[in-house]
């Protein structure tokens, strides 16, 4: 089997950086053998746009694939769709030759229901997220500032602090890769040289350390 690799990364920033571009080769070399590779397209989209002017890469790659039998590889399914409707017409359209490598054993029924989970998720986060700024709102907390340096003001920085590194994503990549590198026998102190090669910081913009590895997989 031959494999086509499609890539997408949100912002120009990332494409450049490489940030978010690394987690995903890191997921695709794990999976599929680069010698069964045979072209790699990248592309700079939010996943909000399905038509060919503004992903033309996707687009290319499916016209790829399906001219010579190809079978598409992305490393996380929302790299290729948010849209349940969207990632069912292009598994289709390739009669069934797409491989999510976060999606063990893709099949037409497995794809419909990760997406539709994934679509519930998103709308709950979204109505606890409005639901929690609207009671702060009736409280009368300023938002985005902190209250006061008391003790609990302290405390809800550092949760603060922690859920911003937790939902980072940069942090998640780098947490994507540390688990990937785990798997394969790294140690943690090689672990944080991957990272501190490829140019990965922590949410605090230093360089990683076997603790911090530590912490990173904890919380992501």
């Amino acid at each position: 089997m031959k494999y086509v690799i499609y890539y997408r990364v949100s912002t120009k920033k990332q494409g450049k950086s490489g940030l978010g571009l690394d987690a995903q080769k890191a997921y695709v070399n794990h999976f599929i053998d680069s010698k069964d590779i045979v072209k790699e397209y990248k592309e700079v989209a939010t996943a909000k746009y399905m038509d060919c002017k503004n992903r033309p890469q996707l687009c290319n790659a499916l016209e790829f694939c399906n001219a010579h039998g190809y079978t598409l590889v992305v490393a996380k399914i929302d790299r290729l769709s948010r849209k349940t409707e969207h990632a069912l017409s292009i598994f289709n359209s390739l009669d069934g030759r797409l491989i999510s490598c976060d999606i063990p054993n893709l099949d037409k029924f497995t794809l419909t229901l990760f997406m539709a989970i994934a679509d519930r998720e998103r709308e709950l986060i979204s109505i606890r997220t409005k639901q929690a700024l609207a009671e702060k709102k009736k409280q009368g907390i300023k938002l985005g500032k902190p209250e006061n340096f008391t003790n609990a003001g302290r405390k809800k920085g550092r949760l603060a602090h922690s859920e911003k590194a937790r939902t980072n994503k940069a942090n998640i990549q780098a947490a994507e890769l540390s688990r990937l590198y785990k798997t394969n026998g790294h140690t943690l102190q090689q672990i944080a040289n991957k990272l501190n090669d490829q140019g990965y910081k922590t949410s605090r913009n230093k360089e990683f350390k076997p603790n911090t590895i530590k912490r990173l997989l904890e919380r992501v």
